[in-house]
């Protein structure tokens, strides 16, 4: 349970990123977020896609987790570090600066995590995916923002050039999710698609 004081900056928060078209998790995203750490109460979580630290304040007052998270952009790692510090959580949040293709396998060494969340690059939801799952314990979750990537996804009509690699991966990436041999998972089609995978 999330106190109304720290309700209240998460939401100047949301609505500062909203503002300032800064990406954080969608609001329907949100929602299963919080169902999720209502019903599993992860310890061990990893983030990839820090932004300025909505999510992981998120997880952080959620539950008694400890967070790895990753971002490149050390602006926003600066006010994430600030937000983390005014809700009183830095102690439980440890930022690693630098791009998740390059830097997620020293982060994660040697660690395993019940939680992950990613909201990065979405070209490397699959690769990543396929990184961590020795890193994930058995039934951990992992949850994805933007699925479904603008309604393409799951369409059928031609996809301009510019969205063409994001299309072409995110559809192996849900292929890969629906491996029933690795995984149960659920796809949402919700904001901009939300996949919800439990590791078997």
């Amino acid at each position: 349970m999330i106190d109304d004081t720290a309700e209240k900056t998460l939401r100047g928060v949301h609505d500062y990123a909203r503002q300032n078209y800064i990406m954080i998790l969608s609001d329907e995203c949100e929602r299963v977020l919080r169902e999720l750490f209502a019903k599993y109460k992860p310890l061990r979580v990893l983030e990839i896609g820090t932004a300025i630290g909505y999510s992981s304040s998120l997880m952080a007052l959620l539950s008694d987790c400890t967070i790895d998270t990753i971002e490149k952009d050390s602006e926003r790692i600066i006010k994430a570090k600030q937000l983390w510090q005014t809700l009183g959580v830095a102690d439980r949040i440890n930022v690693f600066e630098g791009d998740a293709s390059q830097i997620l396998e020293s982060t994660t060494e040697g660690k395993t995590y019940d939680f992950v969340f990613i909201d990065g690059a979405k070209s490397a939801y699959k690769s990543q995916l396929e990184f961590l799952l020795p890193h994930i314990s058995q039934g951990g979750i992992v949850l994805c923002d933007d699925v479904l990537y603008l309604g393409l996804v799951r369409g059928n009509e031609k996809v301009v050039h510019k969205h063409r690699t994001i299309v072409k991966n995110m559809r192996e990436f849900l292929a890969y999710i629906e491996d029933g041999s690795l995984f149960e998972s659920t796809v949402l089609e919700e904001g901009n698609g939300i996949a919800v995978v439990k590791k078997l």
